[in-house]
C-alpha cells in the first residue's frame, strides 16, 4: 500500500458532502498542533497498553514526541484512555481484540487496492459479529457513531479482511470512544447486508461524484455543482480561507451588503434593540451557520498571516509586533538567591496555595493518601454546573428545562 490514502477513511465524509473539496485541497500543506499531537500520543498510549496488557497509568511519565512536540503522559490522558480500554475488554468477552489494524476497503469502494485504506484502532472479532472501535481524544466536538463514514469504511475493511476466512459475520457494531466529552461511547449496530448497501450506493456514489469534480474548476457551474460548503465538511478543510463557496454562503447569511458599515451597524442596533422582534426561525438559521462562519473568519485571519510572515503581500495589511507577555524572571535560582539576602521572610518570598481537589486525587493515586483519608477528603469537593450553553437538537445531552421569565411574576390584568 502506499504512504498516502485517496480514500482515507477519516477524510471520508468531507468528500461525500462536498466532492470538489479535495481538488481545492490538493498541494495544501497539512497544519499540526499540539492539540493533535497529544491525541496521537494517546493513541500510542493506548496501543502500548493494549498490546502489552498493562494499564494506561504504566506509562505516566513518559514523554512521546509527535511531529516535534513532546508530550508527557499525565494522570487525566492515562485515565481517560483506560476508559477506552476498560470498554475494550469489556465488549470483546471471550473474543480476539486486534489493535492498530491496517484494513483495505477497495472492494467495496471499486477503486484501486492502493487508494483505499485506513488504520483502525481496535477491532473485535467476537462469534457474528465485528466491533469497530475508535478513540477520539479531543474535546472539541462530540462525534456520533450512528451512519459514520469513518467507521463504515473501517467495518467495511475488516469485511474485506475476515469475512469467510475467521467466520460468517452478519452484524457490526461502530464505537466511538471520546471519554473527555462523554464517559459512555456512542454505538451504532447494523447488520451486514445494511452496511454493504451504503457501500454500493451511498459510498461508490461519492467516489463518482469526487472523481467528476476532477475536472478544472474553471469550468462554468463547477463551483455550484462540486461545492456544498457547511459546518462538517468545511472543518477541517484545508481550503476553507480561500473556497469561494464558502465565501459567498457566509456573505448570503450575513448580508449581501455587510460591506456597507452604516447598514450593518444598523442591522445590529435593532437586533439589540428589537431582539424579540425577530422571528424564531430566523435565529436558528442564523445560529445554525455561527459556527461555520467562525471558523471561516478564523481561517481567513490565518491564512492572511500565513502570507505575511512568509514575505507576501495581502493589500492593505501588515504584521505587527502583538501584546508583550507577562514579565517574568530570567534566572529565577539568581533571584531567589538575591531576595534571600535581603533577609526577606519566605511568606514575602513564595505564594503557597491550597492544593486542589485534582491534585489531591493524584495524591490519592499515587497512595500518598491513603483511602479512608480520601474518603474523608471527598466530603468537601464541590463542583459547579456548567453554564447553560446554546446546543443543536442532535446534542446527547439533554434540554434544560427552562421556566419562562413571565411564569416568575403575578400578572395584573
Amino acid at each position: 500500500m502506499g504512504a498516502h490514502s485517496t480514500w482515507s477513511a477519516s477524510g471520508f465524509e468531507q468528500k461525500m458532502l462536498c466532492p470538489g473539496s479535495h481538488v481545492l485541497q490538493a498541494g495544501l500543506p497539512n497544519t499540526s498542533s499540539k492539540y493533535a499531537a497529544e491525541g496521537t500520543a494517546a493513541h500510542q498510549v493506548l496501543t502500548w497498553s493494549l498490546q502489552q496488557s498493562r494499564p494506561a497509568a504504566a506509562y505516566v511519565g513518559q514523554t512521546i514526541n509527535v511531529e516535534g512536540f513532546d508530550i508527557e503522559v499525565d494522570d487525566d490522558m492515562a485515565e481517560y484512555v483506560q476508559t477506552c480500554i476498560d470498554y475494550v475488554h469489556d465488549a470483546a468477552g471471550e473474543g480476539v481484540i486486534l489493535v492498530d489494524q491496517r484494513v483495505n476497503y477497495s472492494t467495496y469502494l471499486d477503486v484501486p487496492e492502493s487508494a483505499a485504506w485506513g488504520t483502525a484502532d481496535v477491532i473485535i472479532i467476537r462469534d457474528d459479529e465485528i466491533i469497530v472501535v475508535d478513540f477520539k481524544y479531543g474535546r472539541g466536538v462530540e462525534v456520533s457513531a450512528e451512519s459514520n463514514p469513518q467507521m463504515s469504511l473501517y467495518a467495511l475493511g475488516a469485511l474485506q479482511a475476515y469475512q469467510g476466512l475467521v467466520g460468517d459475520f452478519k452484524r457490526v457494531r461502530m464505537v466511538i470512544s471520546q471519554p473527555r466529552i462523554k464517559s459512555t461511547p456512542s454505538e451504532y449496530d447494523l447488520t451486514v447486508d445494511e452496511l454493504e448497501y451504503w457501500a454500493h450506493f451511498a459510498a461508490r456514489g461519492a467516489v463518482d461524484k469526487c472523481n467528476n469534480a476532477k475536472v478544472a474548476p474553471e469550468v462554468d457551474g463547477w463551483v455550484e455543482v462540486f461545492l456544498q460548503p457547511g459546518e462538517k465538511q468545511c472543518r477541517f478543510c484545508r481550503a476553507k480561507a480561500t473556497c469561494p463557496a464558502l465565501a459567498e454562503k457566509v456573505e448570503r447569511t450575513v448580508g449581501a451588503d455587510f460591506e456597507d458599515i452604516e447598514v450593518t451597524q444598523t442591522r445590529i442596533t435593532l437586533f439589540k434593540e428589537d431582539a424579540e422582534s425577530i422571528k424564531p426561525s430566523l435565529i436558528a438559521s442564523h445560529l445554525a451557520a455561527v459556527d461555520m462562519i467562525e471558523d471561516w473568519c478564523k481561517a481567513v485571519r490565518a491564512e492572511a498571516e500565513r502570507r505575511l510572515l512568509a514575505g507576501k503581500d495581502v493589500p492593505g495589511w501588515k504584521i505587527v509586533q502583538g501584546k508583550r507577555g507577562n514579565r517574568a524572571w530570567s534566572k529565577p535560582a539568581d533571584v531567589e538567591a538575591l531576595l534571600k539576602s535581603m533577609r526577606l521572610k519566605e511568606a514575602e518570598m513564595y505564594d503557597f496555595k491550597l492544593i486542589s481537589p485534582t491534585t489531591a486525587e493524584k495524591l490519592h493515586k499515587t497512595e500518598v493518601i491513603g483511602p479512608r483519608q480520601w474518603a474523608k477528603i471527598q466530603e468537601f469537593i464541590s463542583q459547579k454546573d456548567g453554564s447553560p450553553h446554546v446546543a443543536p437538537e442532535s446534542d446527547s445531552r439533554p434540554a434544560l428545562e427552562i421556566r419562562p421569565v413571565a411564569d416568575d411574576f403575578d400578572l395584573v390584568a
